[in-house]
């Protein structure tokens, strides 16, 4: 909870300090680089990445095509949170306590929602998992659609029709489109 809530207190703070850059042709660079910088390093991309795919696939590819997908899912990653990211306006993130001790746990789930100025509130649950180097995030929902569940239903039919290195290369091309 506490990684959770330092890092989301963290990037609003980011936020509010460089309002000025958010509203200029800069903004997309600079949060991407916030992301990359303040919620990569909380995420267990091997995880999350091997999870999309799904075992089977994962398990058939090479080392180096792992690798590959993942320095592209990351890619893709950064810039679905960072487009999240972009219409921020002095939000605000509630993390909310766990609901049962995570002391002997080897994974949790932290709720926490964003309010909006407006009044709208947005879940977002994370899941957790502990790892060799500490927690870190295998899943995230926002109003209960899982990013990896998502990525998974999106990628079916190019794995299906090429397997891993057809999926790459289509990510590796989309991602050049949108980082143009």
């Amino acid at each position: 909870v506490t990684m959770i809530q330092n890092t989301a207190n963290q990037l609003m703070q980011q936020l509010s300090a460089h309002q000025a850059v958010l509203h200029s042709p800069k903004a997309d660079a600079f949060i991407r680089q916030l992301v990359n910088k303040q919620v990569v390093p909380i995420i267990d991309t091997y995880r999350m990445a091997g999870s999309v795919v799904g075992r089977a696939y994962w398990n058939q590819a090479t080392p180096a095509q792992r690798n590959q997908f993942i320095e592209q899912f990351k890619r893709l990653v950064i810039s679905t949170y960072s487009a999240a990211l972009a219409s921020y306006d002095d939000d605000k993130v509630v993390v909310y306590p766990l609901r049962n001790s995570a002391t002997n746990n080897h994974a949790v789930r932290v709720r926490s929602e964003i309010i909006r100025k407006n009044g709208q509130h947005i879940p977002i649950v994370y899941d957790l998992s502990k790892t060799s180097n500490g927690w870190k995030v295998y899943d995230f929902s926002i109003e209960s659609v899982s990013i990896t569940e998502s990525y998974r239903s999106q990628f079916a039919g190019t794995l299906s029709q090429g397997g891993l290195p057809n999926l790459i290369t289509k990510l590796k091309a989309h991602n050049q489109r949108i980082a143009a």
